[in-house]
């Protein structure tokens, strides 16, 4: 009569198969991705306070504008860059706060707008931006 060995029929397992775990990690991360996109971000609604004694003032700042012809004009009143450098020093001296809000044409270059910024810059405001209107779409 002959033993058999219970280590023969058994095989040692060597190797742990992951592939049926990163396969089900894959899908949950398409799902995850997709439903994500779906959902649509809610807008939180409020009524903020008001204030028997706020500020009905909003802080000075300066209008910088050029129109389709390049002309310049600060606060409405046409000018060229050295006077505008000028005024808006002086505006500086006044109130380091200043600011500055630069509206252009849409048909400029973008150099012209970046011109602007430069003169701006060099008159030492460091508070503006530029005036876009809303796309009503």
């Amino acid at each position: 009569m002959a033993i058999t060995s219970r280590h023969d029929d058994e095989e040692i397992m060597t190797s742990i198969n992951i592939t049926p775990l990163v396969d089900i990690f894959l899908v949950l991360l398409i799902i995850f991705m997709i439903t994500s996109t779906v959902l649509d971000r809610q807008e939180i609604k409020i009524n903020l306070p008001k204030a028997a004694h706020a500020g009905t003032e909003a802080p000075k700042a300066s209008g910088l504008v050029m129109d389709k012809e390049e002309n310049l004009f600060l606060d409405g009143v046409p000018s060229d860059s050295a006077s505008i450098v000028t005024q808006l020093e002086n505006a500086v001296i006044k109130n380091p706060d200043h600011q500055v809000l630069i509206a252009a044409d849409q048909d400029l270059a973008y150099r012209e707008v970046v011109r602007l910024i430069d003169i701006v810059r060099g008159a030492g405001i460091t508070k503006y931006a530029l005036k876009v209107v809303r796309n009503h779409s």
